[in-house]
């Protein structure tokens, strides 16, 4: 990103395009140098989609923010979070919608329009409502066990946690869900028409209380490959609760 960013200062570009060794990972950089991948992209692509068709349903992973999902409801979207891995989420895009587009290609042809209609703005000006989290954490947490007990024990963990949020034991805590993508059953429902095996246990819960309403979501999953759990959380105000499981 960094090299893509210095290259579009020092040339006075309209977009740096960014691909990984194996281009399956990219993002984009605007005329003012601005990094967007992660959320950022997801949301410039649902901000170009949704004009093309409204009512569009976006799929990502239950990684996502809130931010991300309030973006796209604004603009008339549906957000479904789905289950971590990409070919879940791809999968489930197809279900979805038979007809695609490659993510860049749509990203030029939107810049393209922009600047036929007279617009210097650049790309990132789609995206300029878009929240920033106060803060946005990834870890991971080993599982203290033996090797061939750790996948077990992280799945415990995991269900520990689902449960202590429907037995009401972390106050403001709720499992999250999205229209008919629930991630709050673990991620497990699958609707596809031949269903991917469950590769990993996996629960979203959102956070909130009087004073902030909705203002943070924690995500859990248990490693494929490895004994931990992945972590992830963001919050826009107040401070998210402690959870410890023994």
């Amino acid at each position: 990103m960094a090299l893509t960013r210095a290259a579009v200062l020092e040339n006075s570009a309209d977009l740096g395009i960014v691909f990984d060794t194996d281009v399956d990972r990219s993002g984009v950089v605007d005329n003012k140098g601005n990094p967007i991948n992660g959320d950022k992209l997801i949301a410039l692509m649902s901000a170009i989609v949704l004009k093309e068709r409204p009512g569009t349903t976006i799929v990502t992973d239950a990684r996502t923010s809130m931010a991300l999902s309030r973006f796209i409801t604004d603009r008339g979207g549906q957000h479904c979070l789905y289950r971590v891995g990409y070919r879940n989420v791809i999968d489930k895009g197809v279900q979805l919608n038979k007809e695609g587009a490659y993510m860049v290609v749509k990203i030029i042809i939107e810049m393209v329009r922009m600047k036929l209609g007279g617009s210097d703005e650049g790309i990132g000006i789609l995206i300029e409502d878009l929240e920033e989290p106060l803060e946005s954490v990834q870890l991971r947490m080993n599982v203290i066990s033996e090797p061939r007990h750790a996948k077990a024990r992280a799945i415990e963990a995991i269900e520990k946690f689902r449960s202590y949020i429907e037995e009401g034991k972390l106050e403001g805590w709720e499992l999250d869900a999205c229209g008919d993508c629930w991630v709050s059953d673990g991620c497990l429902v699958d609707s596809n028409d031949t269903p991917a095996a469950v590769d990993a246990y996996m629960y979203r819960a959102k956070v909130s209380n009087k004073e902030n309403g909705e203002y943070g979501w924690v995500h859990l999953r248990q490693s494929i490959h490895n004994p931990n759990i992945a972590v992830s959380s963001g919050k826009w105000s107040g401070q998210i609760p402690r959870y410890h499981s023994n």
